[in-house]
């Protein structure tokens, strides 16, 4: 079994985010500061809270666009 890590295979898997695993305590989710002002906006909400985006997502957008 070859336990060869694609670090870039990950990255565009997971996106950007996927850097940040196991950093934050457990039970916390780091976020972007945009996503959190996203989420201010009543649209974006609504779309989080009923499923339709996840907030990887949303941090993935925002990291990429940084």
């Amino acid at each position: 079994m070859d336990s060869k890590l694609d670090i870039k295979k990950l990255i565009e898997e997971r996106g950007t985010m996927g850097k940040y695993h196991g950093v934050a305590p457990e039970g916390f989710v780091l976020v972007h500061e945009k996503t959190l002002e996203d989420l201010k906006n009543w649209f974006i909400w609504e779309e989080w809270k009923s499923g339709k985006i996840s907030l990887e997502k949303l941090n993935n957008n925002n990291l990429d666009n940084t």
